[in-house]
C-alpha cells in the first residue's frame, strides 16, 4: 500500500513539475544608466488537462527582485503572477483604422530594450499593407494609411494595485524588404523580404521607467537543442466603440501560450542557398504554432536568451519556422545622418538598456 502511495505521488509531482523556465530579468535607471537590478528563472507550468507540449501557463505569484527598489512603480513591476511579468515583456502587435469595431491581434513582439525596441515578423508588421486594410498610395507607392493605428498592448499595475493595459503606439520601424512588381496584370504586387526579421519603437515609460526587455544571443540553435516559443496563440480580436468621439477599449484578458519542440534543421547561408521559403537564415523546429504567434521570440540556452523568432507554421502540424536573430542583429537601424547603427552597436553602447546574456551554450 505505501509504495503504491509512494509511486502515485511521484505521478503526481511529475505532472505538476514545471515544463520550463525563462530567464527573466529586472531592469531600472540607476544614476541615468540602465541596470539590471534582478534576475530570477520563471517556471512555467502548464494548467490542468494542456497538453504539455502546448499550454496556457498556470500563473503563480512571483518575486524578480528582492533588493531595494527606488519608488513604488518598480515594485509592482517586479511582483505578481507569472503570466503578468512575462506580460511585460512578451506583447500582442494590434492594428486597427479609424472607424473600425474591433482591434486586430496581427501578431506577437518581444520587448528588447528598456527604451522601447521591439522584435517581431517582418510580415507581421507588414500585414496591414499585405492584406490592404491598412494601405495608402503615394506615387503609385504602397505605404502605411495615415488612420492606420498601430502599436503593442503592455500590463500595468497603478499605485493603488489596480492591473490595467496600456497602449503603446509604434512610431518607427525597420522592415528590410521591398516591393516586387508583377509583370502580370492579374498578379498583385508582392513584398520580397530580405529577412523575416522586423524592429520597431515605441515610447519610453514615463519617469524614467524601464521597460523590461528580454535577453538576446547572437548565437544560431544547434540541431535537437530544446526550443521554446511564447505568444498570444489564440487572441482574439478586442471589441472597440466611440463615445462622444472617444475610442472606448473593451476590456480584454489577452493570453499567452507557450509551445515546446526540439530543432530539427539550421539554413544559416538561406539569404544565399535560399533552401528553405523563410527568408534569411533560419531554422525549423517541431512544435505546434498556430496563428498570431508568428514574430513570438524562440528561445534557446534552457530559457535563458532569445534566438529567433517564429515566422511560418502549418496548421495542425507540429512543423514550424524561425528566423535566426543573430544575422540580424547586424542589420542597420539607421535614422537620418546615421551610419552603423544596429542592434549590435546599440547593445555594445548600452544606451538603450538591450541585455547580453554570456556563459557556456549561450
Amino acid at each position: 500500500m505505501t509504495q503504491t502511495s509512494d509511486a502515485s505521488s511521484m505521478a503526481d509531482a511529475a505532472m505538476i513539475a514545471p515544463q520550463i523556465s525563462i530567464l527573466k530579468t529586472m531592469w531600472s535607471r540607476e544614476k541615468g544608466t540602465w541596470a539590471i537590478s534582478g534576475m530570477r528563472a520563471l517556471e512555467l507550468h502548464p494548467k490542468a488537462n494542456c497538453d504539455p507540449d502546448y499550454f496556457s501557463i498556470e500563473s503563480r505569484i512571483e518575486l524578480l527582485s528582492q533588493g531595494q527598489f527606488n519608488n513604488l512603480e518598480q515594485v509592482m513591476a517586479s511582483v505578481g503572477p507569472t503570466e503578468f511579468l512575462l506580460r511585460q515583456s512578451i506583447v500582442p502587435v494590434v492594428a486597427w483604422r479609424q472607424g473600425d469595431d474591433a482591434i486586430r491581434c496581427i501578431g506577437t513582439g518581444s520587448l528588447i530594450s528598456c527604451s522601447g525596441l521591439i522584435v517581431t515578423a517582418g510580415h507581421v508588421l507588414m500585414d496591414p499593407i499585405e492584406a490592404g486594410y491598412g494601405v495608402a498610395y503615394k506615387n503609385n507607392e504602397p505605404r502605411i494609411h495615415d488612420e492606420l493605428n498601430f502599436g503593442v498592448f503592455i500590463p500595468f499595475v497603478d499605485p493603488l494595485g489596480r492591473q490595467g493595459l496600456g497602449y503603446f503606439p509604434i512610431r518607427e520601424y525597420w522592415v528590410w524588404a521591398h516591393w516586387k512588381k508583377s509583370p502580370l496584370l492579374f498578379e498583385p504586387d508582392r513584398l520580397e523580404y530580405r529577412t523575416d526579421v522586423a524592429v520597431c519603437k515605441i515610447d519610453e515609460l514615463p519617469n524614467g521607467l524601464a521597460h523590461q526587455p528580454l535577453n538576446m544571443s547572437l548565437n544560431p540553435f544547434s540541431i535537437g537543442e530544446a526550443a521554446y516559443s511564447i505568444g498570444y496563440a489564440e487572441m482574439s480580436d478586442i471589441p472597440i466603440e466611440y463615445k462622444d468621439g472617444k475610442l472606448r477599449i473593451a476590456k480584454h484578458a489577452a493570453k499567452l501560450f507557450v509551445s515546446i519542440g526540439e530543432v530539427t534543421n539550421l539554413f544559416p547561408q538561406n539569404h544565399i542557398e535560399k533552401a528553405s521559403s523563410v527568408p534569411g537564415p533560419c531554422f525549423t523546429f517541431e512544435a505546434k504554432i498556430p496563428g498570431k504567434m508568428s514574430g513570438a521570440p524562440v528561445f534557446g540556452g534552457e530559457g535563458a536568451i532569445i534566438r529567433g523568432v517564429i515566422s511560418k507554421s502549418w496548421s495542425g502540424e507540429r512543423d514550424a519556422s524561425g528566423v535566426m536573430l543573430g544575422p540580424a542583429m547586424r542589420l542597420p537601424l539607421n535614422q537620418p545622418g546615421e551610419t552603423g547603427r544596429t542592434l549590435l552597436s546599440l547593445m555594445h553602447d548600452k544606451t538603450e538598456g538591450i541585455g547580453q546574456v554570456f556563459g557556456a551554450g549561450l
